[in-house]
């Protein structure tokens, strides 16, 4: 089998769509005009027996290919941090998406950048309502999720505030491990990439002005993108393709740069490491082919484009990343620049991303800054749209309840 054909079904997601096509069944059975009492008794019999037959194929199917995957690859199909990243993930997405922008910036949902393996990988595309240019500056988000869920949703609060200052925004998706490993997801990020390059006049966009920012595992992918720009040997040496221009900028918020970085959390290989690499002991993962190019630092070149990093003092996944990586590029010869929150309790993984906090509200500011003065130094003025965020950022609760113009 190909390791995505273990992923054919799913009881704990599929089951779902089993119950949305049964109640969808039963709507059009209720709504015949033409069927008879008895007509509807036993059509609704009959669903409900198909209903059961197909949820318990489907359990049993979906067992056999999990017992398989366990067998073959020595871990789960969904993995326990999956469901821990996700517990939490869903938990703040609400509260963290909510801005006085939600009602103006347009969404172009499920757009799809690419097929693979019969899945469609899709992106959301966000407008904004004050266009700066004739061609806009762009911004593609790859949200984090431990390389193993999908966050593309959960990142609303985020991407509207590129799209106030002025940008078009594309928040993406990509294919999952352990469906695959890296650098797989990669290619599907330089693809996102290469298909806005592709669709600028479509969409509205500069291709020569696309910063691409992401965050925990994201982060980890966005310079691996920024070195693929960068390094056709890289790309190359992992079989991906390159990106068709030198992304504006970098912008990694809680980067999980190095598995080695990792490591010093116990049971990381055992619960995060194996299912993005594939490799069962932290041995073989150092024998992997794919080792040296999946630590960016190896890889870090003069040529990368202005990078941003925003840490916290208090992310016991990524302590020190920020500083750390900083240095590295500094090191190499490339322009950046760094934060690192110091509240004790707001400054965890990816703590900016959180809105409703003050703390992460100040450097999530630090960061738009950043972007906004990227942006004057490549001659696209942003000022009204800053100037929005700053308001908001600055006097939350007013904003959200209207009582102050963002």
């Amino acid at each position: 089998m190909k390791q995505y054909e273990y992923f054919a079904a799913n009881y704990r997601t599929d089951k779902k769509r089993l119950k949305r096509q049964f109640a969808h069944d039963m709507v059009a059975l209720l709504e015949n005009e033409n069927a008879s009492i008895q007509d509807m008794r036993l059509g609704r019999k009959a669903l409900k027996a198909q209903y059961k037959a197909d949820k318990k194929a489907l359990k049993k199917e979906s067992k056999r290919l999990e017992k398989s995957f366990r067998k073959d690859f020595g871990m789960l199909r969904r993995p326990v941090m999956a469901d821990i990243f996700d517990f939490f993930e869903e938990k703040r997405a609400v509260p963290n998406g909510k801005t006085p922008f939600n009602d103006e910036i347009k969404i172009e949902k499920d757009v799809v950048y690419k097929t693979v393996d019969g899945k469609q990988l899709v992106m959301d595309v966000y407008y904004p309502s004050r266009p700066i240019a004739e061609k806009a500056p762009c911004v593609m988000d790859i949200p984090g999720g431990g390389w193993m869920i999908h966050n593309r949703l959960r990142r609303d609060g985020y991407a509207r505030c590129f799209a106030t200052m002025g940008a078009v925004v594309a928040v993406i998706d990509h294919r999952l491990c352990p469906e695959v490993f890296f650098p797989k997801d990669l290619e599907d990020c330089v693809d996102a990439y290469n298909f806005l390059c592709d669709n600028a006049e479509r969409f509205g966009i500069d291709k020569d002005n696309i910063a691409v920012t992401g965050d925990s595992s994201g982060g980890h992918l966005t310079m691996c993108l920024g070195i693929a720009a960068t390094d056709s040997e890289y790309a190359n040496s992992l079989g991906i393709p390159t990106p068709q221009t030198k992304p504006a900028g970098l912008i990694c918020v809680s980067g999980a740069f190095s598995f080695e970085v990792m490591y010093r959390i116990p049971l990381t290989n055992t619960l995060i490491v194996r299912y993005v690499s594939g490799q069962k002991s932290r041995n073989a993962f150092r024998n992997w082919q794919f080792y040296k190019q999946s630590d960016p630092y190896n890889y870090l070149n003069s040529n990368l484009p202005p990078c941003y990093n925003s840490g916290g003092m208090t992310d016991f996944l990524c302590m020190g990343e920020a500083k750390r990586m900083s240095d590295a590029l500094t090191k190499a010869g490339v322009k950046n620049e760094y934060t690192v929150g110091k509240n004790l309790f707001r400054s965890d993984h990816c703590y900016v991303l959180r809105f409703p906090f003050a703390p992460a509200r100040k450097d999530a500011l630090a960061l738009y800054n950043w972007y906004f003065r990227l942006e004057k130094d490549l001659g696209v003025d942003m000022s009204k749209g800053y100037k929005r965020v700053e308001t908001f950022m600055t006097q939350y609760k007013k904003a959200l309840k209207g009582e102050i113009e963002c």
